[in-house]
């Protein structure tokens, strides 16, 4: 028996041990939005964010953002529940100056950093459930022509609210999975 045999035969016997045991693995995972996933609220995850309450958040950006989260949490169509949740937020965004064109000394291209702070808390006894930071930035170009980069920059910030809600609400459904 050459060593090129051996090597052929052991190859299918290790092909069917990974196999094997990826299938043994595959048993111990459940999925985040399943309905056998149990939440630390009650119920399962997907139902306990439809309770999640998100009020008013100032600012711009904001604002967007929580549009955003009311539509990650509810699917933009969901009866109306009773909020058992509440998801507080602050937001703040700074603007970061990438290339400087020198000729007329503008920004050619900027980079808005957009950070959103948040809790999440139970409505009847303000017990913070989780909490966190996080934090988003979007690039844009600007322009000479003063109302190209007002939308360019308004494009930014709706993007960032968006990347940001759903950075949220992965992390609110991480939090909320109990065990």
């Amino acid at each position: 028996m050459s060593s090129s045999e051996t090597v052929t035969r052991r190859r299918p016997l290790a092909l069917a041990a990974i196999l094997g045991l990826a299938a043994l693995a595959g048993g111990c995972f459940q999925p985040l939005y399943g309905e056998g996933t149990v939440s630390k609220v009650g119920g399962n995850v997907r139902n306990a964010m439809l309770g999640i309450e998100v009020p008013e958040i100032k600012g711009l950006v904001g604002h967007y953002l929580r549009n955003e989260l009311v539509f990650e949490f509810d699917g933009g169509g969901a009866p109306d529940r009773q909020k058992i949740l509440k998801l507080s937020a602050t937001t703040r965004e700074s603007l970061q100056v990438i290339t400087v064109d020198y000729a007329n000394g503008r920004a050619d291209s900027a980079v808005l950093i957009a950070t959103a702070d948040w809790q999440l808390i139970r409505a009847g006894s303000n017990e913070v459930i989780a909490s966190g930071q996080s934090v988003v930035r979007a690039p844009y170009e600007r322009s000479q022509q003063r109302f190209a980069s007002l939308r360019a920059a308004r494009d930014a910030q709706l993007r960032a609210a968006k990347e940001l809600a759903q950075l949220i609400k992965l992390r609110v459904a991480a939090a909320l999975v109990a065990g």
